[in-house]
């Protein structure tokens, strides 16, 4: 059911979410329409453009300090936060090259059901690397509701998320390579050919939605680079994982190190309390060690399954770990 014409203008939808990237019609209206670089749409229109947008997500305190998943290397929590993404295409089999599209407005939008209406809340204009920064304001997200950042050259989108919890918080941290996929190679697959659909092993996203449902915060905590966010998400949302903040590395880098700066990040500087841990990979069991985390909650999958005093996910299947540890454990609403 449309909401109005606007004097000819295509009718506003009553959508409450916006299915990226290319959402169609939209239930609120840009500042701007058509592409303002009259350079890009020649390469978006050859029939042959994949999506390559990035945005980021924050992961910290309510009113306190916060991390941007492109926050250096090594640097601490700051306390300003930023919406942080990249508008770019590439061509349908090349996943790890975007082609830049400088000049665009990029604005951000929220639903607010409470208010059960759209509002737009900053807005900004890419840069010759196609990205952008903007300032986040007062606005915070709910846990695992959206903000979307709208390329307004073509309606398409990409979302952002805020996980800004207190000190205390308890959260699941899982990899996804290997973890909630078969195995490690499944990404290269799916970046040479964007039809591919990674496959997941037994009960990954079941797993995930276990926790979810009883109140816990899924972090989804990768070594793939900031240049496969989009089929990161892509594939999360296709196979039904819960919304959560997706942390991707500023470079491809030894997984341990970069693993064990964010979790003593969410640890050390945030007070987060993760309640169980999910890997595959040497890399993820000793990344999980120097983090603290407890033997009796790391849960390792795959080939590497209860190495080193870990606990076990037998046959790439998650099923029955779902119905003895999960189901045991107290809601945290």
């Amino acid at each position: 059911m449309g909401c109005g014409d606007d004097g000819g203008l295509p009718a506003l939808t009553d959508a409450v979410s916006l299915a990226c990237p290319m959402p169609g019609a939209l239930p609120f209206r840009t500042a701007t329409t058509g592409f303002q670089n009259a350079d890009n749409p020649t390469f978006i229109n050859s029939g042959h453009a994949r999506d390559k947008d990035e945005a980021s997500d924050t992961l910290g305190n309510p009113s306190g300090m916060s991390a941007n998943i492109y926050l250096p290397d090594g640097a601490t929590a700051v306390a300003s936060r930023s919406y942080h993404g990249d508008k770019a295409r590439t061509g349908d089999g090349n996943g790890l090259f975007g082609q830049a599209l400088p000049g665009e407005n990029v604005s951000l939008w929220s639903y607010d059901p409470a208010a059960m209406a759209w509002s737009q809340l900053a807005s900004g204009t890419t840069g010759d690397d196609g990205y952008y920064e903007i300032a986040a304001g007062a606005v915070v997200a709910p846990y695992g509701q959206p903000i979307y950042a709208m390329l307004e050259a073509d309606g398409s989108c990409a979302e952002h998320y805020d996980a800004l919890l207190p000190a205390g918080s308890k959260v699941v941290v899982t990899d996804i390579d290997g973890t909630l996929t078969t195995d490690d190679n499944e990404e290269f697959k799916q970046v040479a050919d964007a039809t591919y659909t990674p496959l997941m092993n037994t009960a990954a996203n079941t797993m995930a939605q276990a926790w979810a449902a009883k109140g816990y915060p899924v972090i989804y905590l990768t070594a793939r680079p900031h240049v496969l966010r989009v089929e990161s998400r892509g594939w999360l949302r296709d196979k039904a994982f819960p919304n959560g903040p997706l942390i991707t590395a500023n470079a491809v880098e030894n997984a341990n190190p970069y693993k064990t700066m964010w979790l003593e990040r969410m640890i050390v500087q945030f007070g987060w309390i993760p309640v169980a841990a999910y890997g595959n990979a040497d890399t993820d069991i000793a990344a999980y060690a120097n983090a603290g985390i407890a033997k009796d909650i790391t849960f390792i999958i795959g080939p590497l399954a209860g190495q080193s005093g870990t606990v076990a996910i037998p046959n790439n299947d998650f099923t029955a770990h779902i119905a003895g540890f999960i189901a045991s454990q107290p809601a945290n609403h």
